[in-house]
């Protein structure tokens, strides 16, 4: 299945436009010491009126789970650290058995803006996809060259295993139906994950697209990205055959 990029010119789009029922919709946040951010963007989820939220708190040492249960969000804990691919997959389990039709990534640093998973969620129902990818590189954005650069790397890697071009391999920002996620079964437990997703969709003949999303860096979050090590480490993995 080839794949196309979506583009419905709707901008940012509200809960109770064209019909769009958020009600069987469950919104997946990985988690690591994200006290600070993450009720930030609990609020603004609830705002835009998704009801459903899990939280994986993948090993945090700080209050991370108990700020995200106080806001009424379902809470799952890693013991330990097992990193975002391992987190998201928890996540995405744990809203099937909850009756997810729909089921959103989204990370928990603040940086992608809430409201755009409402224009990512009119997308996936009118254009009948199966995972739809917001891309931070659709629209103009003031990400770092580092950023830019890792995530340039990661287009090539994931054009060369899957034979996808995306524009945003790495975007932690995403809406899948339900059949796709019965599915989906990550194996990837990095940062690497992401185009673990793309493979998977791409093996098993889904229909994926994009749509432009916005993005916002702060000193606080840049400086928990990925170091240039981290990063290297990242391309070593991808460049494995998996």
């Amino acid at each position: 299945m080839d794949f196309t990029t979506v583009d419905l010119q709707i901008g940012i789009a509200t809960h109770d436009q064209n019909g769009l029922d958020l009600s069987a919709v469950y919104v997946v946040i990985p988690a690591l010491n994200e006290a600070k951010r993450i009720g930030r963007v609990i609020s603004s989820l609830h705002s835009c009126g998704f009801e459903h939220i899990v939280v994986v708190d993948d090993g945090s040492s700080d209050e991370t789970a108990t700020l995200s249960e106080s806001m009424g969000t379902h809470v799952i804990t890693h013991i330990t650290n097992m990193g975002p691919g391992a987190s998201t997959m928890t996540g995405i389990t744990l809203a099937l058995q909850l009756g997810a039709e729909y089921v959103a990534t989204i990370d928990a640093d603040h940086q992608s803006d809430p409201r755009d998973l409402l224009t990512l969620m009119v997308g996936i129902v009118q254009n009948e996809v199966d995972l739809l990818i917001g891309s931070r590189f659709l629209q103009q954005n003031t990400m770092p060259r580092r950023r830019i650069f890792y995530n340039l790397i990661g287009n090539l890697v994931s054009y060369v295993k899957t034979g996808l071009l995306v524009s945003d391999s790495q975007s932690g920002l995403k809406v899948m139906t339900r059949s796709f996620a019965e599915r989906l079964n990550i194996d990837q437990n990095g940062f690497e994950f992401c185009i673990d997703i793309i493979k998977k969709a791409r093996l098993g003949g889904a229909i994926v697209a994009e749509m432009p999303v916005g993005v916002t860096y702060t000193k606080e979050t840049l400086a928990k990205g990925q170091s240039f090590r981290q990063g290297l480490m990242m391309l070593g993995r991808l460049l494995n055959p998996f």
